[in-house]
């Protein structure tokens, strides 16, 4: 009998640093972590492996929340700078100017 198996897929850059997406999967043998899919042209890995569907699209949906988390922060920090530079700038003019 063939054991299926509910798994979570991921899509990750060559050196496995930044997450492109992720998708849930029924395969319908057994897989292990780490291991390749091709759907559509696309490498996928398997990162995670679960008892029920729900249990993984739950780890999936936390891992995306953890993702957009550092991206947001990293948005934030940048917009930061930006708006600390630009009114650097701006002061510098008024004082120009009111010399």
């Amino acid at each position: 009998m063939i054991k299926e198996t509910h798994i979570g897929l991921v899509k990750m850059n060559e050196s496995k640093t930044e997450l492109y997406g992720v998708q849930y999967m029924l395969s319908k043998w057994e897989r292990n972590l780490g291991d390749t899919l091709n759907i559509d042209g696309t490498k996928w890995l398997v990162g995670m492996i679960g008892d029920t569907k729900n249990d993984v699209i739950s780890a999936l949906n936390m891992i995306i929340k953890k993702q957009n988390s550092i991206i947001n922060k990293k948005k934030y920090q940048q917009k930061k700078e930006e708006k600390f530079i630009m009114n650097n700038i701006l002061n510098n003019v008024m004082t120009e100017l009111n010399l």
